[in-house]
């Protein structure tokens, strides 16, 4: 089951995950007034996002 799964992971489906992760955790530093790292994390989020565009 697990080979499955690995066969499925491209690079493009991870950096997609972890732009999720990215921007779930922006949105958390920023619920807790932690807004310098909320928007570091929204702007490292953004281009995690537009670098799983450009990959094949």
């Amino acid at each position: 089951m697990g080979a499955i799964i690995m066969k499925k992971l491209t690079k493009r489906s991870c950096y997609q995950i972890v732009s999720i992760l990215t921007f779930c955790g922006a949105i958390l530093a920023v619920l807790n007034n932690e807004l310098i790292s909320g928007y570091i994390l929204i702007i490292l989020g953004y281009c995690l996002l537009r670098k799983s565009d450009l990959e094949n």
